[in-house]
C-alpha cells in the first residue's frame, strides 16, 4: 500500500510541475507568440545545443504521440477519458517549448547590443589644458 501511495504522489508532483509550467506559460497562448520564435532559436549559434535538442524532442514528442495510436489510457476504454494523456502530452510539450523561448528572449534582450560599455567614468579635456 506504501508504494502505491509513493507512485501516486510521485504521479501527482509530476502533474504539478507540468501545470506550473503551463501556467507560467499563460496556459498557452504565449505559445502562438513564442512558435514564431523558433526558428531564430534553432538556427542561434549562441543557443546551447542540448536547449535545441530539448524544445525538437518535446515537439517531435507531443506530436508523434497525438498522431499515433497508441495511448496509456486508450479512448476506445476509457471514452472521453482517454484525451486526458493527450492533453498530459501537450500541456508538457507547451511548458517546455515556452520555457525554452522565453529564456532564449532574455538571453537576447540581455546581449542587444553588446558594444555598448555601461558604467563607465570618463572626462572629456580640452587639448588646450
Amino acid at each position: 500500500m506504501k508504494n502505491l501511495i509513493k507512485v501516486i504522489d510521485a504521479l501527482l508532483d509530476g502533474l504539478k510541475k507540468v501545470l506550473v509550467r503551463f501556467r507560467e506559460a499563460k496556459l498557452g497562448l504565449l505559445f502562438i507568440i513564442n512558435i514564431f520564435k523558433i526558428p531564430d532559436f534553432i538556427s542561434d549559434k549562441r543557443v546551447n545545443i542540448l536547449n535545441k535538442f530539448r524544445l525538437i524532442f518535446a515537439l517531435a514528442t507531443a506530436i508523434i504521440y497525438i498522431v499515433s495510436g497508441i495511448d496509456f489510457i486508450p479512448e476506445m476504454i476509457a471514452g472521453v477519458f482517454g484525451f486526458i494523456d493527450d492533453i498530459f502530452v501537450l500541456v508538457w510539450s507547451l511548458g517546455i517549448v515556452n520555457e525554452e523561448i522565453e529564456k532564449y528572449k532574455k538571453m537576447i534582450k540581455e546581449n542587444e547590443n553588446p558594444n555598448i560599455i555601461e558604467d563607465v567614468d570618463f572626462h572629456i579635456r580640452d587639448e588646450k589644458e
